[in-house]
């Protein structure tokens, strides 16, 4: 995988480019599937597949106040676009400037001046340029014209319904993992670093680890989750707690603790990442610590059985290939 920190042709590049255009966010089924043609081309042409990535999301620099929460941190999205046979990423600066940027300059400006481009793929409902005025024909039109081959991907379904981002956060924001799993193609992710609590999961026997993820990033629905924690290259079966821990006392901003079994160590500052399987239960308020646990204990029964038959099962966690 090359790195590119903006819109400049690899030097001495005696490969042709192919792109694929979009946001990306999720890595969803239906990117994968506009992922595997483009890849699949570029193999055939021997050329480089790579993708253009807007940082940061044009809709934080357009309409901040409406930009939805992203499903995926820049690193995991780069991980899972490799994971798809993305050979170069692009990494293109976003502001007002280049927003105002119509449809017929960003492709002669930037596919075919800077990036010298001879494929292009892109969604059904692409859109690109000032006030989104490019459609997928326009491009096709202009590819045309330009000398570069375009293809439109149609859309992947569920249910016959569009796979999107959009779909995906509504599944999350709901608790529905298993919808969001069929959606994305893969578990859906917590990422985010460990912070200091205040050890109240320590004093109950079962401690956990206080996770920081950025405000960016979409937190699903609050309860309480079975799933398996990444940390320092280790795999550990966790039940996480997304919410406000009402038996203490509500708090007044979410939090999110997982405790991870089988786990002893000093991981304060370490990058985690969850793999959510199932959400088990709404988080509630208990009349004693004492009842809390008793709880806590058949959380980990129920996580534990139902990490159990995932891998009976031989449901595979990364985007499928």
């Amino acid at each position: 995988m090359v790195i590119f920190g903006g819109m400049e042709k690899m030097p001495v590049q005696e490969r042709q480019l192919v792109v694929a255009l979009g946001n990306f966010d999720g890595v969803h089924r239906g990117h994968q599937q506009l992922l595997r043609q483009m890849t699949a081309y570029a193999q055939k042409n021997n050329a480089l597949a790579a993708v253009i990535l807007f940082q940061p999301h044009p809709q934080q620099v357009l309409n901040p106040s409406k930009c939805p929460k992203l499903l995926l941190d820049t690193d995991k999205k780069i991980e899972l676009l490799e994971k798809q046979g993305v050979q170069g990423i692009f990494i293109v600066p976003f502001d007002i400037d280049f927003a105002s940027l119509a449809p017929e300059e960003f492709i002669d400006k930037i596919l075919v001046g800077k990036l010298q481009v001879t494929g292009v793929f892109v969604g059904y409902d692409y859109r690109f340029g000032r006030t989104a005025e490019g459609t997928p024909e326009l491009l096709r039109e202009l590819g045309k014209q330009k000398g570069f081959y375009v293809e439109v991907v149609p859309p992947v379904l569920s249910m016959e319904t569009p796979i999107s981002s959009t779909l995906v956060r509504k599944a999350l924001s709901t608790g529905d993992i298993r919808w969001a799993k069929e959606l994305l193609g893969y578990w859906p992710v917590l990422r985010g670093k460990i912070m200091t609590g205040d050890q109240r999961g320590r004093k109950l026997g079962f401690p956990t680890a206080n996770i920081h993820v950025s405000d960016e990033l979409l937190v699903p629905q609050n309860g309480v989750y079975a799933g398996e924690a990444l940390i320092q290259g280790k795999h550990y079966l966790t039940v996480t707690n997304i919410g406000v821990h009402p038996t203490f006392g509500s708090s007044r901003q979410e939090l999110i603790e997982a405790h991870l079994l089988d786990f002893q160590g000093d991981i304060y500052h370490e990058d985690i990442e969850i793999s959510l399987f199932e959400r088990m239960r709404d988080e509630r308020k208990f009349e004693s610590p004492d009842l809390l646990i008793k709880q806590i204990r058949k959380d980990i029964e129920i996580a534990i059985k139902i990490y159990d038959d995932h891998e009976n099962n031989s449901i595979k966690r990364d985007v499928q290939a």
